[in-house]
């Protein structure tokens, strides 16, 4: 059991390293399809949620590289980025960057590890804003990025009408504050 415990702690680290190659191929290909790609744009948001931000590291560059090939292209994947919490991020810095990839990268776990697909596409009859998936997208996004933004190592800094929305993630109010109109 040990071992196995091991293995897949270590099995992600491998995967990470084949971002290079993974990166060419894609860019060779004629006629990208998502759907081919999607498990490695899934570990290129993971391997950057797990890892402290670094522009010297060739691995975050390539994974930052892969979402961006895919950031302006037809995905399927809806990505609703606007609201308080959206606003509140600089949009000078890379912050908003950072959500929008929280986002993806919770939808495509859900996609991947549940078989469950947000697909936060407009209802006739009801708010975009209000409607469940989009909030649960938008909040469990907002989740993963001030996780990862409260971390020390990642060198990540809030404005003061963001840094309410951490402070509300901290007391386990962010729910509350997120969609406070």
């Amino acid at each position: 059991m040990r071992k196995l415990f091991l293995i897949l702690l270590v099995l992600p680290l491998f995967s990470y390293s084949q971002f290079a190659e993974s990166f060419s191929k894609l860019v060779a290909d004629k006629e990208p399809k998502y759907s081919e790609y999607e498990q490695l744009f899934y570990e290129a948001t993971e391997y950057i949620f797990n890892n402290p931000v670094d522009f010297k590291s060739s691995e975050f560059i390539r994974a930052c590289k892969i979402i961006d090939f895919w950031k302006n292209k037809n995905t399927g994947i809806n990505v609703p980025i606007f609201g308080r919490f959206y606003n509140s991020l600089e949009q000078k810095s890379n912050l908003r960057c950072f959500y929008m990839i929280a986002i993806t990268n919770y939808i495509l776990s859900e996609k991947i590890n549940k078989n469950r697909v947000l697909e936060c596409i407009k209802i006739d009859g009801q708010k975009y804003s209000e409607q469940d998936d989009v909030r649960e997208v938008q909040l469990e996004g907002a989740k993963i990025f001030l996780k990862y933004i409260s971390s020390g190592q990642n060198r990540l800094t809030l404005n003061r009408e963001a840094k309410s929305f951490l402070k509300a993630f901290n007391r386990g109010k962010l729910e509350h504050s997120f969609f406070k109109e």
